[in-house]
Formats: C-alpha cells, structure tokens, sequence
C-alpha cells in the first residue's frame, strides 16, 4: 500500500502541465508557449494592447495575433513536435440575449511576392496615388523613397530638408524625413508612414515602417507572404 502512493502522486503531478494546455489567456506573458486558432504553436515575443506578438517554432515567422484568440501550450521538449490546439469552431452562435458575446469567424487576407532569381522581392505600391516599384527589405527600418519616386508622390524636393545622414554600402548620403500620407499595397492600405527620401537612391525600398502596420509576415521558400 505504500508503494502505491507515490505512484499515484508521481502521475497526478506528471498530469498537471497538460491540464494548463488549451486555456485562455489573461495577459501577453514574454516567453510562454502559445497556440492559435490554426493550431500553430509558437512563443509570445512582445505586446502592444490586446495584441500580442507570436514567435513560431520555424523561427522565422512572426505575427501580431489578439489575445483572445491564443490558447496556452504545453511546452515543447526539444527534438519532439510541436503540440497542436484544435481550432476552434469557426461557425457563428444563433442570436443570443444581450450582453452575451457572439464569437465570429476571424478572416485573413493574405498577398504572396515570389522573389527574383538574385533572392530580392520587387513589388509595385501606391504612395499618395502614385504608383511606386519596390524592393523589399526587413532590414530597413524605415520606408525609403528615391528623389523620383518622392516627386512622383508629390513631395516635391524644394519642400524637403535632407538634414539627416545615412550610411550605405557606398558611403554617407543626405536624407530627408518624410510621413507619406498613404502607402497601399494592392488591398491594404496604411495611413501617416514614416519614411526618408534618400539624395542619390536608384531602387525605393519597402522597409518596417509599412511591415509592421501587417498583421504578419513571412520570407519563406523564396517568396514573400503578407497577412493582415
């Protein structure tokens, strides 16, 4: 009788991190394991609101997901697969009485930008009505626009003040800091963009300035995947 005590204790305690898995969240905890409504287990990296940023086991994807639509994940151990969350269902309630909220489906609207053969992701945009070619770069922490391309976007270059320095591959050159007041990318659309016109730049370049206004993003098997 005695030997079976600890037994029993040994298996209650072994159950207690799979009874965690699948609950609801209250905060964006850095470092807790998470899945979303797909099933994708990944790690909260970072938070702004109600939203939080998820890390995913490729390592590479990352994505600004609503708390209320992550469930908590046992942790992984390493070598062994990821644990999946069944979705939850995506059908809407009947009508209910008021003040009882009615849970909707969540939709996605996804682009996909195959890359050139050099490996670079070229896509047209429209900055202030004016069509606008591309190159996009997630190391570029601003959008930066060519002398061209800003006069095309009617920010003409007597108005613009390059008091600022920015170092290239070639060496210093002169910027001048910008918000563009539309940045559209086929549907989505993103409002007040910070951005530089760079004196001497030959190839616009789509930098995290407009990336993070998505809802996630992607570089994987060389093409670009954006969601929002």
């Amino acid at each position: 009788m005695n030997k079976l005590v600890p037994r029993l204790a040994i298996i209650a305690v072994a159950a207690i991190p799979s009874l965690a898995a699948g609950q609801t969240l209250s905060d964006c905890g850095s470092g807790r394991p998470v899945a979303n409504r797909q099933g994708d287990v990944g790690v909260i990296a970072g938070t702004s609101g109600e939203s939080c940023l998820v890390k995913y086991h490729d390592g590479r994807t990352q994505a600004w997901v609503p708390l209320s639509e992550l469930r908590a994940a046992a942790p992984t151990k390493p070598g062994a697969a990821a644990a999946m969350i069944p979705p939850a269902p995506a059908t809407a309630a009947p009508p209910v009485a008021a003040g009882v909220a009615v849970l909707r489906p969540t939709i996605v609207n996804r682009l996909v930008y195959p890359a050139d053969p050099l490996g670079h992701v070229v896509l047209t945009g429209v900055v202030n009505a004016a069509s606008v070619r591309f190159m996009v770069d997630t190391g570029a922490s601003l959008v930066c626009l060519t002398p061209e391309d800003a006069h095309a976007a009617g920010l003409k270059r007597d108005a613009l003040t390059f008091s600022h320095i920015i170092q290239t591959a070639n060496g210093p050159v002169h910027a001048a800091s910008v918000v563009l007041r539309e940045l559209r990318i086929e549907q989505f659309a993103a409002d007040d963009v910070q951005a530089v016109v760079i004196d001497s730049l030959k190839q616009s370049v789509l930098g995290m300035s407009f990336l993070k206004r998505l809802k996630g993003f992607e570089i994987r098997d060389g093409a670009l995947t954006m969601t929002w």
